[in-house]
């Protein structure tokens, strides 16, 4: 008939029908294999076999079902009913082709979701990350044991040599344990998982710890105690026994020891470190809570004397505290009863870090060595090689930290910083989605956007910094941030009605040098010490032309003899500059000249964009009087994406004979307009997040 087509066809032979049938019946036994292999932990290779075995039969199926009828007869072979039998065959096998790619690429995503981008994942061989445990009990005052145990495994694993561990993972691990085991794996980078939950009810602890095969989601071990309060150092020393062996088979290897063999010391020390995090992950830096956290690790060296990594953890509580001369006791301490501990190094070298001992780097560098799992040292280390020797190579030393700490958005600021201070804003900006992708709350939202000022893109750190408050309206600290960056777009007027009361900080920026010296002067009474403020007065004076004031302002902080040991923090430079400026505005150019030689020679300089790298070292240059070398580090401040700030810029003492230099002149503009641009652009960027100032 010449009106019977092929698709007559496929309709008679019931081709369509059955197609439709497999396709739903392959369908949902994908998904059940898929939910099967997921709830029992079996292996992946299950799924993958299910989705072949489907793919490779629907041609089967349909050259089957095109050749053989179902009759009450029984199968029988079909005839061609129409005269085109020989095309049509050939059209069917081109349409069974495309049909088997199109059920491939429609049953392939479930398969992709439970195993796809692995290529692209780093796992550390033998590592394991030890999430937070969780804690239930009657009591939420006895939380800090839960965490406590958890940080103490971490540290504990990390100084067993060939096992890597994914070190503190903070809140975040905790919000995302409702994923399943293998994508937690992939998501911190490590083969093994270590989880617990614990609780105590009288005089009973329970605390129960699972470890998981990453790759496959399987429980390796699982183990429930139940013990009296003076028994977690047991148990602790059990689970971290039982997870080496179970990863480190046949190894050699001992378990180290825990940082006290005391019971009491090691409750002292789970009470401590919990206030030390806390006042870290505080933008304000929490002294009322340092101070608890020195009380208690205190009483943990008086209940355990011998412990080096109470002494150890001691010194850095202090340090941060701010009490330099009893954190360099408690460190020197910590190395006499092991001079082994990477711990111990890592303190001690910052105490000489904050003293501006030349052994700093050397003190850092060895406890790398000894415990390259230990991310504070590897941080510690990055920031001063970076500064003292070269910037090449510290990402990969940012990024160590990182792969050990991956859940720990401060990880992610530092690197993003560094990146953003060395011209790879690109590089930067990955990181910043890399925390997007990761990170939640107040504390993240800071870091994203102080790393997106530093490539340029104030407009969204303000939108950030909005979402912070939004999220904690009654913290003060963001609302300043605010009022900050808005001073830095030039939009004075709104910062102002942030900030009524405006700060030394604010009023420098603004080039209200009268005011911010009277507020600055009052201040300074009370806080001689302070090398920010000193600075500020001076460059203020060396702006109204107040040369002896500033000089007297800088001369007596010792900035010259700290610059020749080591460079340790933005602000000693910006004395240093402003030590230098007053004394070649004064006259004594040949003085100014004598002190920014031998930085030079000792010191060298970097070649980045950053303006206050530049911008700073033409500054230096012209002083020296080597125009050429100016030009050259003008020319470069003009690819720089970090606002600049204008009373460094557009008053310092080296810039008078330069107010009609062409060069110089366009790098004024390049920086107000870049503020301008980003006031324009505001308002759609903060539509674009959905949030606003009011």
């Amino acid at each position: 008939m010449a009106n019977h087509s092929f698709f007559s066809e496929l309709r008679e032979r019931k081709v369509v029908q059955a197609a439709a049938i497999y396709v739903a019946v392959a369908w949902g036994v994908t998904e059940i294999v898929i939910t099967i292999v997921e709830q029992l932990f079996l292996p992946q290779w299950v799924s993958t076999l299910a989705v072949i075995f489907f793919v490779v039969g629907f041609p089967i199926a349909m050259f089957l079902s095109w050749t053989f009828d179902l009759t009450a007869e029984g199968i029988q072979r079909t005839e061609i009913a129409s005269g085109r039998g020989r095309a049509s065959i050939a059209l069917s096998m081109m349409l069974l082709v495309a049909g088997t790619a199109g059920l491939f690429l429609l049953i392939k995503p479930g398969i992709d979701d439970q195993q796809g981008g692995s290529d692209d994942v780093f796992i550390m061989p033998n590592s394991v990350a030890v999430l937070p445990f969780e804690f239930s009990g009657p009591d939420p005052d006895d939380s800090y044991l839960g965490s406590g145990l958890s940080d103490e495994l971490r540290d504990q694993l990390g100084r067993v040599e060939g096992l890597g561990v994914a070190a503190r993972t903070s809140s975040i691990a905790a919000a995302n344990k409702g994923d399943d085991a293998k994508s937690m794996a992939r998501l911190l980078g490590v083969s093994t998982l270590l989880e617990g939950s614990m609780r105590r009810n009288g005089n009973i602890l329970t605390v129960s710890v699972a470890l998981i095969d990453g790759e496959t989601g399987i429980t390796i071990w699982n183990e429930a105690f139940q013990r009296g309060p003076n028994e977690l150092l047991f148990v602790q020393q059990t689970i971290a026994e039982a997870v080496v062996r179970s990863i480190l088979p046949g190894s050699a290897q001992v378990v180290v020891k825990a940082a006290t063999q005391d019971p009491t010391a090691n409750e002292l020390i789970y009470l401590a470190r919990g206030y030390f995090n806390q006042a870290l992950e505080r933008e304000d830096m929490d002294s009322a809570l340092l101070q608890r956290a020195v009380e208690l690790y205190r009483s943990a060296t008086e209940a355990d004397p011998e412990s080096a990594l109470a002494f150890s953890r001691l010194a850095d509580a202090q340090m941060f505290l701010g009490d330099i001369d009893a954190a360099s006791v408690s460190a020197i301490k910590a190395l006499e009863l092991d001079p082994t501990l990477a711990e111990a190094h890592s303190a001690y070298g910052m105490y000489l870090f904050a003293t501006g001992n030349e052994r700093m780097g050397d003190e850092l560098q060895r406890a790398v060595e000894l415990n390259p799992n230990l991310p504070d040292a590897l941080s510690r280390y990055a920031f001063w090689y970076w500064w003292n020797v070269s910037p090449d190579g510290v990402d990969l030393l940012y990024e160590r930290a990182l792969r050990k700490d991956r859940l720990n958005v401060a990880r992610y600021a530092a690197l993003g910083r560094y990146l953003a201070l060395q011209d790879r804003y690109d590089e930067a900006r990955s990181v910043v989605d890399q925390m997007v992708a990761l990170f939640d709350g107040p504390a993240a939202y800071r870091a994203i956007a102080e790393v997106l000022s530093l490539v340029g893109d104030v407009d969204h750190a303000i939108a950030w910094t909005i979402k912070a408050r939004d999220l904690e309206p009654g913290n003060p600290l963001h609302v300043q941030r605010l009022a900050e960056y808005y001073t830095d777009i030039g939009d004075y007027e709104t910062a102002q009605a942030l900030e009524p009361d405006l700060g030394v900080g604010l009023l420098f920026k603004m080039r209200r040098y009268d005011e911010m010296i009277d507020k600055g002067e009052d201040l300074y009474w009370n806080f001689p010490d302070d090398l920010q403020l000193r600075t500020y007065l001076a460059v203020a004076y060396n702006a109204l032309g107040r040369f002896d004031d500033a000089l007297r302002m800088i001369r007596d902080t010792g900035i010259l003899e700290t610059i020749a040991v080591a460079l340790r923090s933005t602000e000693e430079i910006s004395a240093y500059m402003a030590l230098v400026d007053a004394a070649y505005g004064s006259g004594e150019v040949e003085h100014a000249k004598q002190i920014v030689q031998s930085y030079l020679d000792a010191v060298g300089v970097d070649k980045t964009a950053n303006w206050w790298v530049a911008v700073q070292v033409a500054c230096v240059y012209a002083i020296l009087g080597d125009d050429d070398e100016v030009q050259r580090r003008l020319e470069k401040a003009l690819e720089g994406r970090i606002l600049d700030w204008p009373p460094i810029l557009k008053d310092a003492q080296c810039w008078k004979g330069y107010a009609d230099d062409p060069a110089y002149l366009a790098v004024v503009k390049h920086f107000d307009d870049m503020r301008a641009e980003l006031r324009q652009r505001l308002p759609d960027t903060l539509a674009e997040h959905g949030v606003s100032l009011h």
